[in-house]
């Protein structure tokens, strides 16, 4: 009985550590990064499609709304993300383009690992290609990676928000 209780204390004090490990924002700083995510998840599929016109545009929408967060922290994870989403181009290669994705993609992850951002947005990444994304959970279970096409669906969720 004694080993059961100490087995549930410890699973009980781990789920808090873990619930409680990313830092609280305010409504007004969370509501700006959830916006840059959610047009994110617009760039996400113009890659997975990739519809270049679309991924610039698209990249050009998330640099904006970075620029719309008033969180000095936040911004400046944030600012080589937007260096690197400005840089991309419908008449550059995929593969330079996604180079610049997957480093934009590194300041969104530090971002949604670090703050509680709830349960819907969590980081990806694909051993085979060695690079990484951020993808909305809830709509897609299934991995959708944004860089190869020719292995849409390989690849691992790496946090669990």
């Amino acid at each position: 009985m004694k080993k059961l209780f100490t087995s549930l204390l410890l699973i009980s004090s781990l789920s808090l550590f873990a619930s409680g490990s990313r830092t609280a924002l305010n409504e007004k700083d969370k509501a700006s990064v959830i916006e840059v995510l959610k047009l994110n998840e617009d760039l996400h599929a113009a890659f997975f499609d990739y519809k270049a016109n679309e991924v610039e545009a698209n990249s050009k929408l998330v640099a904006k709304s970075i620029d719309k967060i008033t969180n000095a922290d936040i911004k400046k994870y944030l600012k080589k993300s937007k260096e690197q989403l400005l840089k991309i181009k419908g008449s550059v290669d995929r593969k330079k383009n996604n180079e610049l994705y997957n480093e934009a993609s590194l300041g969104l992850i530090y971002v949604i690992n670090k703050y509680d951002l709830g349960r819907t947005y969590n980081s990806y990444s694909c051993p085979m290609v060695k690079k990484k994304w951020v993808q909305n959970s809830k709509k897609k279970a299934k991995v959708h990676n944004p860089y190869a096409p020719e292995m849409p669906h390989c690849g691992r969720q790496d946090s669990r928000h």
